[in-house]
């Protein structure tokens, strides 16, 4: 193999790695082209190569492409144990440093359940920069009723706090918007005593097509303060009903945008509130509760996803009114997850019914989730600060994650066999010596020890289970070895037998016959699995699991990487990725 095809091949293994297994020509071809100049001219060439590596890799087993990527470019699959210098590079500095005592930011979590992976992103890049510049992180429950959408969540008040636990961000204090409506009381009186905002009491739907489209004011917004503050009184003590009234800004009937049209700022709700019951009818909407917020918490740089640009451009409407100092606004494109279905209300629908068994089944995609899959915080945090701030809308997969899991959690994590469903199959001609299997704890590591896993023959018999596809495959004599154990011929189909054929691997690699996990009949334990989509599998582990922890995340070879979360009959685990 010349240097150019090695080059090539390792490209193709890393890309395989990365996703699960399934290299992709056009990926590879597309790293290779745009980060060596010398190759574009043979564009062709390389095209035609990549191809046959590609055929080639993708037969391969995950754990086979990663031996060998390990062989051939170990560097490939160190993962970085410098993230805050590497962080450093590729991440701008905050703008306007010098214009602020330090640097103070917020997290504003709307509590209508846990903090899932599509929130990650904004949390991290918080936590990232305040731990950058030695700052303040607050973490404020956006909780106002603003919305008969969105609906809060009681136990959402514990849930943010382990999220943001998991992913090991350290917040300064916390505060609740509900514990605040008084203040927000305090500068509608003040906006509307001053002339900037209104009560207004058309019909929603004639103020959208009659004033908000055709740009023409109300006969509301020429009140003067005295009726204003008179009609504010009314909504507090009850004689508007919800939806009769609602304050407005004066953000102007001529912008462009019709969402800046005299924006609404608080509104009737006559919903119960879980934290503090039905004492306030007035409800302040998020973008008008920030405009207040971002200046009396102090808040210096505020960074959040570009569909929030329009309430971004209300607060600046409230600073500037107050000529108060204007935190920095950054954004960020719209994060979207090819294979994973993030719908918070969704979500609470399915828990509140049963249809999913907590918040954190993998279905959620809550932070709880990840953590019951045993993903690793590192690796959530990596994938999302290499997003950086591009204000480039992006979709990735989550494969992204799970490659980086598995860089931070192979080398750490033992092996255990599981099978599905499994077969049986009777062994005969067993060597006498051939009492247990010595399987390596971890193939890599053969300092870790092994695992002796008994297999309870007699009469020079036993019996062994094995997948049910893996027998699907065999044909009568062919030579196939159960892993880290004994060759044997198939010699019977229904009811399977097989007899042993040798001991050594190399015999059974001169036939390129199959490598196949297996447990013995005798002592294996059983499992149930969650799947990503929710299912669950019933399957028996090899014995010995039983002596593991919950929390502890392994490997069962040739089905991918799990995590024990429940100790029992059966051992409950969650599966986290290939």
């Amino acid at each position: 193999m010349d240097d150019l095809e090695i080059e090539i091949r390792k490209a193709v293994l890393d890309n395989a790695v990365k996703y699960n297994g399934k290299p992709n020509v056009k990926s590879v071809m597309g790293f290779l082209l745009g980060s060596r100049a010398d190759l574009r001219s043979k564009a062709g060439e390389i095209k035609v190569i990549t191809e046959r590596v590609v055929a080639s890799v993708e037969k391969m087993s995950i754990e086979e492409q990663i031996s060998e990527l390990k062989h051939i470019a170990p560097e490939l699959l160190i993962p970085s144990t410098a993230v805050e210098v590497e962080e450093d590079k590729d991440l701008p500095e905050l703008p306007n440093l010098d214009k602020w005592p330090k640097v103070t930011m917020r997290l504003a979590p709307f509590p209508s359940g846990p903090l899932h992976i599509g929130n990650a992103r904004m949390v991290i890049l918080n936590d990232y920069y305040v731990k950058r510049y030695n700052g303040e992180l607050i973490l404020v429950f956006d909780d106002t009723i603003g919305s008969t959408e969105k609906v809060i969540e009681q136990d959402a008040y514990d849930l943010i706090p382990e999220g943001l636990e998991y992913l090991g961000v350290k917040y300064h204090r916390t505060v609740y918007k509900s514990d605040r409506i008084n203040l927000f009381y305090k500068y509608a009186v003040d906006l509307i005593k001053r002339g900037d905002a209104y009560v207004c009491d058309c019909d929603a739907t004639v103020w959208r097509n009659e004033h908000k489209v055709k740009r023409i004011p109300c006969a509301c917004r020429v009140l003067d303060a005295q009726e204003n503050l008179a009609r504010w009184e009314k909504m507090l003590n009850g004689a508007y009903a919800e939806k009769e009234a609602a304050v407005r800004l004066k953000t102007g009937m001529t912008d462009p945008d019709p969402a800046m049209r005299d924006h609404v700022i608080l509104r009737i709700s006559e919903s119960e509130h879980p934290r503090v019951g039905t004492k306030y009818r007035v409800w302040p909407l998020l973008e008008y509760s920030w405009g207040i917020d971002d200046h009396e918490l102090g808040v210096s740089h505020i960074i959040r996803g570009k569909d929030l640009v329009k309430e971004g451009k209300i607060e600046q409407h409230i600073w500037s009114l107050y000529n108060w100092a204007h935190p920095e606004l950054m954004y960020y494109g719209r994060l979207k997850f090819e294979d994973a279905k993030l719908s918070k209300s969704k979500s609470r629908r399915e828990v509140q019914d049963g249809t999913y068994t907590g918040w954190d089944d993998p279905r959620t995609w809550s932070l709880q989730s990840l953590d019951r899959r045993g993903i690793d915080a590192e690796a959530v945090r990596k994938v999302m600060l290499d997003l950086g701030l591009s204000i480039v809308d992006i979709t990735i997969s989550m494969k992204s994650v799970y490659s980086e899991n598995r860089k931070l959690r192979d080398a750490e994590t033992p092996r255990a066999f599981f099978v599905q469903d499994p077969v049986w199959i009777t062994a005969e001609n067993l060597d006498k010596e051939l009492i247990e299997a010595h399987v390596p704890v971890h193939p890599d590591f053969p300092e870790r020890g092994l695992r002796r896993i008994p297999l309870h023959a007699i009469d020079g018999k036993s019996t062994f289970g094995i997948q049910q596809s893996d027998l699907n495959r065999f044909k009568l004599g062919t030579i196939f070895r159960l892993k880290d154990m004994a060759n044997f011929a198939l010699k019977k189909k229904n009811p399977p037998v097989a007899h042993y054929h040798s001991l050594d691997v190399e015999r059974v690699r001169e036939v390129n016959g199959p490598i196949i996990h297996w447990i013995p009949r005798e002592g294996s334990i059983p499992v149930e699995m969650t799947l990503v989509d929710g299912a669950t599998v019933m399957g028996l582990a090899e014995p010995g699991l039983e002596k593991m922890k919950a929390g502890s995340f392994l490997q069962f070879e040739r089905v991918g990487f799990v995590r024990i979360y429940q100790m029992g009959d059966p051992i409950q685990v969650s599966f986290a990725h290939k």
